[in-house]
């Protein structure tokens, strides 16, 4: 009987553990210099690089070149993708 090769996905944490990996190594010095502020979708299993205006877009687009790929979205020159905060304002 022929020996099967199981696929598991990746946890999220090494999908993004890699795609940090890949932008760092190879997208990180050359994109910080001309496209601050856009989003990098980063195809982890064969390191490609989908630059858009947004998220949304970049992911729209990656998954347009592969439907089955697995991404690391990257904000340029940022250290997150998008930010969460909140205030407590004191009305009088």
């Amino acid at each position: 009987m022929p020996e099967e090769t199981i696929r598991t996905t990746p946890s999220f944490h090494e999908i993004a553990e890699r795609g940090e990996a890949i932008y760092s190594e190879k997208y990180r010095a050359e994109m910080e210099k001309s496209f601050n502020g856009k989003f990098v979708a980063i195809n982890i299993s064969n390191g490609e690089a989908t630059l858009a205006d947004t998220g949304e877009g970049a992911i729209r687009l990656a998954l347009e070149k592969d439907p089955n790929g697995l991404f690391h979205l990257v904000r340029v020159g940022h250290k997150a993708a998008f930010e969460a905060g909140w205030y407590m304002s004191c009305a009088s």
